[in-house]
C-alpha cells in the first residue's frame, strides 16, 4: 500500500468520525473544528485520489512504450517519446512518495484559514445575539 493510499484512508476513517460525532457536539466553537477537519480531511482526500489517478495515467502512458514489457525502454524501443514518458514516471515516483505530506500542509494552511474565519464569525453572532437580549 503506497502512502498516497494510506492517506485516503486516514482522510475516509477521520470524515467518517466527523460525520458520526456531529450531532453529539454542542458547543459552537467545537462545531467550528468539526466543519474544519471536515473541510481539511475532505480536501486532503480529494488532493491524493486526484494524483493517485494522474499518477495512473502517466503509468499507463509509459508502458505503452515498453512493447515487450520489462519496464524499461531498451534500446529496440527507443524513441523520443518513449524517453519522455519513462522520465515523467521516474520524476513522478520522487514526487509521488512527498505528496501525503505536501497535500497536509496545504490542506492544513486552508484549514486553519477557514478556522479563524469560522470562529471570527461564531463569535460575531454570539455578540449579536447578546446585544439583542
Amino acid at each position: 500500500m503506497s502512502y498516497n493510499q494510506m492517506g485516503i484512508l486516514l482522510a475516509i476513517i477521520v470524515i467518517a468520525f466527523v460525520g458520526i460525532t456531529w450531532k453529539k457536539v454542542n458547543n459552537p466553537y467545537l462545531k467550528s473544528l468539526w466543519r474544519t477537519a471536515l473541510l481539511v480531511f475532505t480536501l486532503y482526500a480529494a488532493l491524493l485520489i486526484y494524483i493517485e489517478i494522474h499518477w495512473q495515467f502517466i503509468a499507463e502512458y509509459a508502458s505503452k512504450y515498453d512493447l515487450n514489457g520489462n519496464g524499461f525502454v531498451d534500446l529496440n524501443e527507443y524513441s523520443e517519446e518513449a524517453m519522455d514518458a519513462m522520465n515523467k514516471r521516474t520524476y513522478g515516483s520522487k514526487v509521488r512518495i512527498y505528496a501525503p505530506a505536501t497535500m497536509a500542509v496545504l490542506s492544513s494552511i486552508i484549514g486553519f484559514a477557514f478556522l479563524v474565519s469560522d470562529v471570527t464569525v461564531t463569535r460575531l453572532k454570539q455578540k449579536k445575539s447578546e446585544k439583542k437580549l
